[in-house]
């Protein structure tokens, strides 16, 4: 019997190599786990090939530490504190080491002194002051030298003999007024750098100010439970009152934008001629059938739904001429009841009679009629502006209408009358020309 390499020799297919032919698979291995410690051999067979990840914890005592070496010795050691003038010795446990070290004391790092500007005889004389003489002004930076400007404190210390009542804003206002002097007078302002002007603008203390705020702290801090609670919702109100008069001006203006008329796109090129104007016309006309149509329909005027409804109508209809019928009898009754309102009447209820209106919805605003015209409106808006006054009211109810109305015809008036003062004193200087140039000539 033919083996199967024979068959793909007479069939001419060519078969892998003997050394690229797939080696057989290797048998998978297994692997022995190790047996934990503190778990019995027969324990450990119950667990199969994957046993559950359990944490096994032996108690066990804290091993002993292992150092590294010997411990370092601590010695009583003197030290003296650099911040300090008078010489005193202290002693403090520190850790011995090989090499004796001179070092200063690691916290006089901290002992950070406020630089305070001294003065010269002759720079006191830019300095001075009626209200503060020399001694206690250098009584004053002594204080501040001593206390590192804790200006609470130096006014609490603060005792010059035969000297005035002070206040912390009056020392504040003499210490930092004679720095910014001094500064200035040592340093031009116009030659310090940046950081120097910016240091000068600090130094500028404000006595009044400071003042006004202590007295306003102390104020609010004498208020009862009864004011502040009253503060809050008086705050509350004012919030409420600003949001509504935003919302009220958005919906406004909203209005506004509603009621402009929209902007045309469209060109009216194609219905200027007579071509054009007739199409118009046709398209209006098929527009107002289609419109007639749909109202019949809606009323239920034709088709069987109609027919069956007819009755009905008419009904309705004879009720409608009986109710129009007795109304019109009720009309004379009602005439003579209706009373005409007096003009207090009129003001209260705002009742007003207008000869013409136009159709569709305005605004008074923009009804406001303007009695002046021609190029003296241009200029009465110009007025207008100057004096701070708007186009638009904020408020237009009939007398701010009437009133706007008034104004614009009296500076209208007040324009025209200054044009015309204009006028007659150039007349009256060429005048005067003329006369001055006749005696000149005689």
């Amino acid at each position: 019997m033919s083996g199967f390499q024979d068959v793909r020799d007479v069939m001419d297919i060519s078969g892998p190599s003997e050394c690229t032919a797939r080696a057989p698979p290797s048998k998978k291995q297994k692997t022995v786990e190790k047996r934990p410690d503190g778990i019995t051999r027969e324990l450990f067979a119950l667990l199969g090939e994957n046993p559950p990840p359990v944490a096994i914890v032996e108690n066990k005592f804290k091993e002993k530490p292992r150092w590294m070496g010997k411990a370092n010795p601590w010695v009583w050691k003197d030290f003296t504190n650099p911040a300090r003038n008078d010489g005193l010795v202290l002693r403090h446990w520190e850790r011995k080491s090989e090499e004796s070290q001179a070092l200063d004391y690691r916290f006089s790092k901290f002992n950070v002194k406020a630089d305070i500007p001294s003065y010269s005889d002759g720079e006191y004389e830019v300095l001075k002051d009626p209200d503060w003489p020399r001694e206690e002004t250098d009584y004053l930076f002594n204080l501040c030298r001593e206390y590192d400007l804790r200006f609470i404190i130096i006014w609490d210390r603060y005792d010059f003999l035969d000297g005035k009542t002070r206040s912390v804003e009056d020392l504040k206002a003499r210490y930092y007024s004679v720095c910014r002097s001094l500064m200035e007078l040592r340093t031009p302002l116009n030659q310090m750098s940046p950081e120097e002007t910016q240091f000068f603008g600090m130094l500028d203390f404000d006595k009044e100010r400071e003042s006004a705020r202590k007295k306003m702290a102390a104020v609010l801090f004498a208020r009862t439970p009864a004011e502040v609670s009253e503060e809050e919702m008086l705050l509350a109100e004012l919030k409420r009152i600003v949001m509504n008069q935003q919302r009220t001006l958005e919906e406004r203006k909203d209005l506004f934008n509603r009621l402009e008329m929209p902007n045309s796109t469209g060109s009216i090129a194609p219905y200027t001629g007579s071509q054009g104007l007739a199409h118009l016309r046709e398209m209006m006309v098929s527009s107002s059938d289609k419109n007639k149509k749909r109202k019949s329909i809606a009323m239920g005027g034709n088709g069987p739904d109609g027919a069956q409804q007819g009755p009905a109508v008419a009904s309705a209809a004879d009720k409608s001429g009986n109710t129009a019928a007795a109304s019109q009898k009720e009309a004379p009754q009602l005439k003579k009841q209706v009373r005409k309102l007096t003009d207090d009447e009129e003001k209260e209820y705002g009742v007003m009679y207008h000869e013409k209106l136009s159709q569709g919805v305005k605004f008074r605003s923009t009804m406001v009629a303007t009695n002046v015209k021609g190029g003296t409106a241009q200029k009465v808006q110009l007025a207008l502006a100057q004096l701070e006054i708007a186009q638009k009211l904020t408020m237009p109810t009939a007398k701010t209408i009437k009133k706007y109305e008034q104004l614009q015809s009296a500076v209208g008036i007040l324009l025209d009358t200054r044009k015309l003062l204009e006028k007659v004193e150039q007349e009256l200087r060429v005048l005067k020309a003329q006369q001055e140039a006749a005696k000149e000539e005689t």
